[in-house]
This record gives C-alpha cells, sequence and structure tokens, in this order.
C-alpha cells in the first residue's frame, strides 16, 4: 500500500512565451494547400486530355475550360496570402483578394476562428472589431494556413494591442 508522504503544488505566474512573428504566410504544403493542388492537377490533365482526345460537344469544353482558369486562380490566390503588422498597422494581401488595413491604435478586438473544411473554401477567420466601423472586418483565409503560425501571429497582435493600450 502507497502512502503520500509529502505533497506540494507550485503555483507559478503566467507567463506567456510568445515568437515576435510581425508576418506569415500561407504555405502550399499544408494539408488544405496539398488537397487544393492535387484537385488542380487532376482537373489540369482532364483539360490537357479534352484538347488531346475531343469527344462530347462544345459546352462540356467550355465548362472544363473554365473550371481549370477559375480553380487556378483560387489557387494563386490561397498561395499568395498574407498577414503582416508594419508600422502599426494590421494588413492583409492577396494577389486576387481585396486588401485590408487596420491601424492597430483602431482596434478594439480581435478572433481567430477554424471552421475546418468549408464549400467556399475558407477555412479560418479573423473577426477584428475597430472603432472606424459598426461592423467587425472580416478576413477570411484558405485551407493553405497553418494554425500555429495563425496562433503565433496573433499572439504577437495581442501583445503589441496590450502596448497600445497601456501606453
Amino acid at each position: 500500500m502507497e502512502t503520500v508522504l509529502a505533497k506540494k503544488e507550485v503555483k507559478r505566474a503566467n507567463v506567456v512565451k510568445y515568437e515576435n512573428v510581425t508576418e506569415v504566410r500561407s504555405r502550399i504544403t499544408t494539408i488544405g494547400g496539398t488537397v487544393i493542388l492535387a484537385v488542380m492537377i487532376v482537373l489540369s490533365l482532364v483539360f490537357v486530355f479534352s484538347f488531346l482526345f475531343p469527344r462530347g460537344n462544345g459546352i462540356q469544353l467550355v465548362i472544363i475550360v473554365a473550371l481549370t482558369a477559375i480553380g487556378w486562380g483560387f489557387f494563386i490566390n490561397c498561395a499568395t496570402e498574407k498577414l503582416s503588422i508594419k508600422d502599426g498597422v494590421l494588413e492583409f494581401r492577396s494577389v486576387l483578394s481585396r486588401t485590408v488595413t487596420i491601424e492597430l491604435a483602431d482596434i478594439d478586438s480581435y478572433k481567430l476562428t477554424n471552421f475546418g473544411l468549408r464549400l467556399d473554401g475558407n477555412m479560418y477567420l479573423i473577426e477584428v472589431e475597430h472603432e472606424k466601423s459598426e461592423q467587425p472586418a472580416e478576413i477570411w483565409l484558405s485551407p493553405c494556413w497553418k494554425k500555429e503560425d495563425l496562433s503565433r501571429f496573433c499572439g504577437t497582435l495581442g501583445v503589441m494591442l496590450e502596448t497600445i493600450n497601456n501606453a
């Protein structure tokens, strides 16, 4: 039979360790990125084979061409997304998306949400409530992001917001 002779719980202060990450990019090497790339390779092969071995009517070819062009545009947009904090401004950029810029001093709160895989292709949402708008700014992110990168970036954003608000 075992008897506990001594027990002591050590309570530590909440010390948050974080890396100062002021710029993150989406990556093709994530699971979401490789799935999108695999689908695009298959769709591109169907596109090539539809020219090499023409069968069916012209509308099928138009549909395949449209799907391939839209798919590659989506993939390029997903692969070029970037979040950064520069000169007191939170900025989201992508090749085919609109650029979102928000002053850090105007930010009241932010929330990062993981939606899993969705039919519209977006996986993460960053909602930023700020003084310049009644509605929160929504930054939709593709499946090409690593959750760890986003978490580290949001940690840096939180520390910078606390620094600005405490100054």
